[in-house]
Formats: C-alpha cells, structure tokens, sequence
C-alpha cells in the first residue's frame, strides 16, 4: 500500500533523533556587511550573527562554504569579462 507524505512525516518524527556533528564558524562582520546570515537547510532555518563564533550543524557550514565558494568563482569571471 502506498504511503501518503503525512504518514511519512509521522513515521520520520517518531524515529529517534540523531544527533548531528556539530561545527563551530566564525563568519566576519565587513564594513560593507555586517547583517545577520539566514541559513535554511531541509525545512530547517539558523540566523547566524557576524562577528562571532557558533556552533552550528555540519550542513549548515556546508552551505556556508558552498557560497563562498561560488563568490569566490563568481569574482574570478567578473575579472576574466573585465580584461
């Protein structure tokens, strides 16, 4: 029989929670930014202020090096369209 997703979701909250590795990060307050940072992952939301070190699950520190990363590529082809 097939499955509905509330079922699903009921089934997955009476699992026992794992516990997830946690990570501290330490995001930089800048002069031109030194807003908070929303992190959403899976239905899941964590605003991390600047300036200061947290810890923090290990999917969250995830994502924040995935936009770094894509700052990062995103600086080197606004530089290449320059020259």
């Amino acid at each position: 029989m097939a499955s509905t997703g509330k079922e699903t979701r009921a089934l997955a909250a009476e699992e026992p929670a794992q516990e997830e590795k946690k990570v501290k990060v330490k995001i930089p307050r800048t002069k031109e930014n030194s807003a908070d940072v929303y992190v959403s992952v899976n239905d899941r939301s964590w605003l991390i202020q600047r300036g200061v070190e947290v810890e923090v699950p290990e999917c969250v520190a995830e994502v924040l090096q995935h936009q770094e990363d894509m700052l990062e590529e995103a600086y080197l082809f606004d530089e290449s369209v320059k020259s």
